[in-house]
C-alpha cells in the first residue's frame, strides 16, 4: 500500500477523539482508533461512526506505527510517551484535531488560555458575542470538541485551550489570543513551570491581536506586541481596562471612563471582575460597540462549579467551587467573599507547598475541614491553626460544616465553601461529579 493510501490513526477515543473520527468519516477518509484502555466500553454513539474492527484497544505497540502516515492525537495523551517518541523518530505526520480546525476554519478565531478563568472567559465572551446577534459558539477545552464548530458557518469560533492542547498542537492561527493568568499547574505533565510557561505562550506566536494581563508578572509582556490590556489596577489608556475602587464599590473602568459596578453583575469576587475585563478588552479588539456588550455581561449567570451559590438559608451560604484545583483559585475564593467562611479542602493534592493557602486563613475562617487522599499532608501544612477538622470524605465534610452552622450564632453571616486547591480524582471522575456530590449531600442534610 502506499503511503498516502495508509489508513490515519487516531490515537485516544475520548470526546476529542471520536469528534475526529466524525470528521474523518464525513470527508471519506480511511481510519484505524487505537486506545490504551482495554475495558472501554464501545457504545451506540462510537458504533454510528467507527466500524468495531477499526478500534484496537490496550497497549500501543511500536510495530502499529508502520501501518500508518498520519497520527491524530488526543490531548490526554502524553507527549513524553514511549510510543510517541517513536513516532517522531520515524517522522511521521502527528498532529491534533486543533491543527486541522486551523486548517479548514474560516471563521475569526479567538483563542483563550489560562491557569484560572478561562472557561468563565470562554463562556462569558460567547454570551456576549450571541446577545449582541453574532454566530458565535465555544469549544475545545470548554467541552465541545472544536471540529464540531466547523459544521456551523459561524462568524466567531471562541476557543478554550489547555496546556495539553498547546503543548501538542504545532500552530495556533487567531484573530485575538489571551492569557488569563499563569500560576503553576499541571507540573506532574510539563515538569517545570518555566516549560508550563513556555507552552501557555504558544497561544501568541500566530494572534493577529495579543490581550495582555498586564498584572501577571509570568505573562511575558516584554517579548510581544500588544494594543489591549486588562488588569485589577486602574486603566492607563483607552486601550486597557481596569478596575477603580470608590465610595467602597468596585467598578470596571475603560481608560477613564466608567462602564459597570460589581452591583450590575451575578457573580461574585474582584477575579471575576478581571475576568469581565479581559472579555471587554477582546471586544475592543474585535472593533465591537462595548457599551451594547455590557448589557450582556449584567445578565451572565455563574457557571456550574466556579464560586455557585446553590443554597441560600438564615444568613448561611453554600458555595460550590469545585472546580478550584489549584491554590490560586481558591485563595481568589477565599478573598472574594465578605463575612465569615467554613472552608472545606481535599481531593489528590498537585503540590507538597501550601504556605501561601495558609497565609489567607485568617479570623474570617471559622474552621477548616479537609477530606480526601491528601487530608493528612493538609492538616500537616496548614499546622498551628486550631480550627482544623479532618473527615474521610466530602459527605463527612457536609455533615461537620452543617453541624457548626447550625450551632452558629444567627446574627452573623456564614459562608460554607468547597474549594478544594486539589484535584478530584482521589474520589471522583471528574471536578463536575465532585462538585453535584456536594451539592446533593448538603441539600439532602437539610431535609
Amino acid at each position: 500500500m502506499k503511503k498516502n493510501e495508509l489508513p490515519i490513526a487516531i490515537i485516544g477515543l475520548g470526546k476529542t477523539g471520536l469528534s475526529v473520527a466524525k470528521y474523518l468519516k464525513k470527508i471519506n477518509k480511511n481510519f484505524v482508533v487505537y486506545d490504551t484502555r482495554n475495558n472501554l466500553e464501545i457504545n451506540s454513539e462510537i458504533k454510528k461512526y467507527i466500524n468495531r474492527k477499526n478500534i484496537i484497544l490496550g497497549e500501543l505497540k511500536d510495530f502499529f506505527i508502520s501501518n500508518h502516515e498520519k497520527f491524530i492525537i488526543s490531548p490526554g495523551v502524553n507527549l513524553r510517551s514511549d510510543f510517541l517518541e517513536e513516532i517522531e523518530k520515524n517522522n511521521k505526520l502527528l498532529i491534533t484535531d486543533i491543527d486541522i480546525f486551523n486548517e479548514k476554519n474560516q471563521s475569526k478565531t479567538i483563542c483563550i488560555t489560562g491557569s484560572n478563568g478561562k472557561t468563565t472567559v470562554t463562556s462569558i465572551l460567547e454570551h456576549i458575542l450571541k446577545g449582541m446577534g453574532k454566530h458565535a459558539k465555544a469549544g475545545g477545552n470548554i467541552g465541545l470538541p472544536v471540529l464540531e464548530l466547523l459544521i456551523d458557518n459561524l462568524e466567531y469560533s471562541i476557543i478554550e485551550l489547555s496546556s495539553f492542547q498547546l503543548e501538542m498542537t504545532k500552530n495556533i492561527n487567531c484573530d485575538v489570543a489571551t492569557i488569563t493568568n499563569i500560576t503553576p499547574d499541571h507540573l506532574d505533565r510539563h515538569k517545570t513551570l518555566k516549560n508550563y510557561i513556555n507552552i501557555k505562550h504558544k497561544i501568541f506566536d500566530n494572534a493577529k491581536n495579543i490581550i495582555i494581563n498586564r498584572n501577571d508578572n509570568k505573562i511575558k509582556k516584554e517579548i510581544y506586541e500588544y494594543k489591549y490590556s486588562f488588569g485589577g489596577d486602574t486603566p492607563f489608556d483607552n486601550n486597557s481596562f481596569g478596575i477603580v475602587v470608590k465610595n467602597n464599590k468596585r467598578y470596571i473602568f475603560h481608560g477613564n471612563k466608567e462602564i459597570l459596578c460589581e452591583d450590575e453583575i451575578l457573580l461574585i469576587g474582584i477575579h471575576n471582575l478581571v475576568n469581565i475585563c479581559n472579555c471587554l478588552s477582546i471586544i475592543l479588539s474585535l472593533g465591537l460597540n462595548i457599551n451594547e456588550a455590557k448589557k450582556h455581561i449584567k445578565s451572565f449567570k455563574c457557571l456550574e462549579h466556579r464560586m455557585e451559590k446553590f443554597l441560600e438559608l438564615d444568613k448561611i451560604s453554600w458555595i460550590n467551587d469545585s472546580k478550584a484545583t489549584n491554590i490560586d483559585s481558591t485563595i481568589s475564593a477565599i478573598k472574594s467573599l465578605e463575612g465569615k467562611i467554613i472552608l472545606i479542602l481535599g481531593g489528590r493534592s498537585k503540590t507538597n507547598n501550601y504556605s501561601q493557602l495558609k497565609q489567607v486563613l485568617d479570623d474570617k475562617i471559622l474552621r477548616v475541614i479537609l477530606y480526601g487522599e491528601c487530608k493528612e499532608m493538609l492538616n500537616k501544612e496548614l499546622s498551628g491553626n486550631n480550627n482544623i477538622d479532618v473527615v474521610e470524605n466530602i459527605n463527612e465534610a457536609v455533615k461537620i460544616a452543617k453541624k457548626y452552622t447550625d450551632n452558629s450564632d444567627k446574627s452573623c453571616e456564614i459562608t460554607v465553601l468547597l474549594s478544594p486547591a486539589c484535584s478530584s480524582y482521589d474520589m471522583f471522575k471528574s471536578y463536575e461529579e465532585r462538585g453535584i456530590n456536594f451539592k446533593k449531600n448538603v441539600i439532602e442534610s437539610y431535609r
